[in-house]
């Protein structure tokens, strides 16, 4: 085994991917929510308290189911977004304006698809499966909703 080989095995077994980032990633989370709405003053020492409170019994929880689904999910995004920017790029170098062609709202109806894709496959690792007639159905819906945006699109 490799050095990096074993130094991720090192934090599995330590128990980093399966309490400590996701630990750090719902207390940031709702660190940065509860901060930037206000819900509880402004005071941030109560805030801190409230999320690291909840950041506890969050992976109490959850435990390793939950670790088990962040990597499922930061790994497929990953994947994605590698590939999306790769796709870019090869578009760039034929000659494609990127500018025009990726607007605002196309761009974030593209990333909001993307995220609930990944999210439904990371819903994998809880055991919830997914068959060929729920994809099927599930891309006849996307096409249709797609052909009814192009449809109902104005001129103007």
């Amino acid at each position: 085994m490799g050095a990096f080989e074993i130094l991720i095995s090192n934090m599995h077994q330590l128990g980093v991917f399966g309490f400590l980032l996701p630990w750090i990633f719902t207390f940031t989370v709702l660190f940065a929510i509860l901060l930037k709405t206000k819900a509880l003053g402004e005071d941030q020492r109560i805030i801190g308290v409230i999320s690291l409170v909840v950041a506890f019994f969050t992976i109490a929880f959850g435990g390793p189911a939950m670790a088990k689904f962040f990597t499922t999910f930061f790994g497929i995004l990953a994947l994605v977004i590698a590939g999306f920017l790769g796709i870019i790029l090869m578009a760039s170098l034929a000659g494609a304006d990127i500018g025009k062609t990726l607007n605002k709202n196309s761009v974030i109806a593209l990333l909001g698809g993307i995220i609930i894709v990944i999210f439904v496959i990371s819903l994998g690792s809880y055991g919830l499966r997914i068959n060929e007639s729920i994809i099927s159905l599930a891309f006849i819906l996307i096409l249709l909703g797609v052909a009814v945006m192009f449809i109902t699109k104005g001129n103007g």
